[in-house]
């Protein structure tokens, strides 16, 4: 029966220390001040799709283990949004820890890996979007606009921005894309990224 009690005792300490050093959470709460409730901020949903999806290229086993290692709870993949951002595609679901927005990292098998936050800002967003790849551009990654346009979609305008993308150690060329909100204030936005299409304009290999 003791030895039952100490380890229910350990685990809720192991819990609550990987709870209390988790970076997504900690990011929302020292943006938010005392509030765990706030929405995740533009630049706690960019850095979940840059180390999450863009880091890994797609690849659904280092994703996933990535997303628990943070903190990322599973998030049903059949119905609702989960089964929206796979589009009928078999992969897996995360939700990410904390805040009051919902903050959903999806992962297919076949390497396209998105992150959808329903209320984060789109300017801001997108603005943390072009610092991380600056980042990545300044430490060698081959970072690359394609194509870029405004939409009308309910209602509201979004910008839709491709970027061919190479990591300096890379294996192979990524397609990413951003919609988001041309207007400001809490809205769904959506990057994504994927294994650049044959036949498209290519960025040179980093020599």
């Amino acid at each position: 029966m003791i030895g039952r009690i100490t380890a229910c005792v350990l685990a809720s300490l192991l819990g609550s220390a990987v709870h209390a050093q988790n970076p997504f959470i900690e990011a929302q709460r020292e943006a938010a001040g005392a509030s765990p409730l706030a929405p995740a901020t533009p630049a706690v949903v960019v850095r979940a799709f840059i180390d999450g999806c863009l880091a890994h290229e797609g690849d659904a086993m280092k994703t996933v283990d990535w997303s628990i290692n943070q903190g990322f709870e599973w998030f049903d993949a059949a119905t609702g949004p989960g089964a929206t951002l796979l589009s009928g595609r078999p992969g897996t679901v995360m939700s990410m820890p904390g805040g009051a927005s919902r903050v959903l990292l999806a992962i297919d098998l076949d390497r396209r890996c998105t992150v959808w936050a329903d209320r984060s800002d789109g300017p801001l967003v997108r603005a943390e979007l072009l610092k991380a790849l600056a980042a990545w551009s300044a430490r060698g990654a081959r970072v690359q606009a394609v194509t870029e346009r405004s939409v009308e979609r309910g209602g509201a305008w979004r910008q839709q921005t491709r970027w061919r993308v190479r990591r300096n150690d890379g294996a192979r060329e990524m397609a990413l894309d951003a919609v988001t909100t041309l207007a400001t204030g809490p809205a769904a936005q959506v990057l994504s990224v994927a294994p650049a299409p044959d036949g498209a304009a290519s960025v040179p290999a980093p020599r």
